[in-house]
């Protein structure tokens, strides 16, 4: 019996591996490109994936064949962006925010210490525009929004976040954005991601004091400089304040 149970255990934890490793791809990804993030045989992925398709958490196409999430991901990602107080209660500020900046704005909270996952996303209007789509993950170590969370994140999260980047340079250089942010209470990041973006962000806190996210404005340099930068931090940095104020943040509060 406890074989069996062990086996079962197994069996779901892979075919977790799979679902994280398509929503990283960001795209219909093919079997080798699986079986380079997630290290199972072709036959043991062939028959996670055809499961996983048979519950509509994933879909194929073409020949050879590449898979892709599918229309039940969005029922799950839908019941747990209901229920999370933080998402819920940051929409009217974030809608505020689009409209008082006309850039892209988006929301990402922490999957754990080494990563992000972007749970709402209001595509500027503008015709030039940078978006990340709702559901992409990234490491805490990279771009305004991840270095926002991490800055704020017990001492040990950061160092297990840091422990994953390349040398000692570039943790070096990681750990003096994140005082900086911690000294001014934002972050701002020009072509770290994309050539040519721009992009700002700001911590959003609990009733306990703890990180829960940040709030993000992107958008192309070309545009997003000058009085017009000034302003937007001005308006994310209250936002975020706003956000942190309706999950119950008090000035103050101390992280436990």
């Amino acid at each position: 019996m406890q074989d069996e149970a062990a086996k079962s255990i197994r069996a779901v934890e892979r075919a977790v591996d799979v679902l994280l490793c398509l929503a990283r791809g960001g795209a219909a990804l093919g079997i080798s490109d699986i079986q380079r993030d997630v290290a199972l045989s072709r036959p043991t992925l062939y028959r996670l994936l055809n499961a996983l398709e048979r519950k509509g958490l994933v879909r194929s196409d073409g020949e050879p064949q590449r898979f892709a999430l599918d229309y039940r991901v969005v029922e799950l990602a839908g019941a747990w962006l209901g229920g999370n107080d933080a998402v819920a209660a940051a929409q009217p500020h974030l809608n505020a925010l689009w409209l008082a900046t006309d850039e892209t704005v988006a929301m990402f909270v922490p999957a754990d210490a080494r990563s992000k996952i972007c749970v709402q996303e209001l595509r500027s209007r503008q015709a030039l525009v940078f978006i990340r789509g709702v559901g992409f993950t990234e490491p805490t170590t990279v771009g305004s929004s991840g270095k926002a969370i991490l800055a704020f994140m017990p001492a040990d999260d950061i160092a297990a976040a840091l422990a994953d980047l390349p040398d000692e340079t570039a943790r070096e250089a990681v750990h003096r954005d994140l005082a900086r942010i911690r000294r001014q209470g934002y972050s701002l990041s020009a072509g770290e991601i994309i050539k040519g973006a721009s992009a700002m962000a700001a911590p959003i806190f609990d009733r306990f004091g703890h990180v829960r996210g940040s709030v993000s404005i992107f958008g192309p340099e070309a545009r997003l400089n000058g009085d017009h930068h000034a302003a937007c931090l001005r308006q994310l940095r209250r936002t975020a304040d706003a956000i942190s104020v309706a999950v119950g943040y008090r000035p103050g509060a101390a992280a436990e």
